[in-house]
């Protein structure tokens, strides 16, 4: 009997550190791919100054922003996400907040996820919860991978002239509105 009850008291403390690591996972962001080399003292994505590469998606929801070069001349905000991650929820709001500050200037907003096809009904449940409503490609995985998205939520400002302006590491010296202003020729 005491076997027993020591092997339930074991398995419970099992899925409790199974529970607070998968919480943990959560609340701090999922990598994408596996983090730099140790001792590189940066992260991975793509950086200010680099040429920003072609978005591409399996598909899109709310629009194909690559039609008719819909984007050519425009500053384009990428957001990555995923239906799964928390803090992508999180950052949504401010995202939407963002959107409709610039919507009606040069800005194209456009978000990837590396979801599937089989996941479509979950990601336009997603998209209709956070009232995301500019064009969103799933299937994105080769697009996240040449943006080198280690981690998600993950933002990146492309100017007009292709290269990324703003991205997640200047966040400590201007917030992404500014990155835009300044992409836009708005900000000093």
């Amino acid at each position: 009997m005491a076997n027993q009850s020591m092997k339930k008291d074991f398995l419970l403390a099992l899925a409790l550190v199974v529970a607070g690591t998968i919480l943990f996972s959560i609340m701090f962001g999922f990598p994408l791919q596996a983090p730099p080399q140790a001792g590189s003292g940066t992260r991975a994505q793509l950086k200010v100054g680099e040429i920003a590469p072609p978005i591409q998606a399996a598909g899109w929801v709310n629009g194909d922003p690559i039609q008719n070069q819909g984007l050519k001349g425009k500053v384009i905000v990428v957001d990555a996400w995923a239906t799964w991650c928390w803090p992508c929820r999180q950052q949504a709001p401010h995202i939407v907040k963002t959107y409709q500050k610039f919507k009606d200037q040069n800005v194209a907003f456009i978000g990837l996820t590396s979801d599937g096809e089989d996941l479509l009904p979950e990601i336009r449940q997603w998209l209709k919860e956070t009232d995301i409503t500019w064009p969103n490609g799933y299937g994105a995985i080769d697009s996240l991978i040449a943006f080198k998205a280690d981690t998600i939520p993950q933002v990146w400002v492309i100017g007009t002239d292709g290269r990324v302006v703003w991205n997640v590491d200047s966040e400590s010296t201007e917030s992404l509105e500014q990155g835009i202003s300044r992409a836009l020729g708005l900000a000093p």
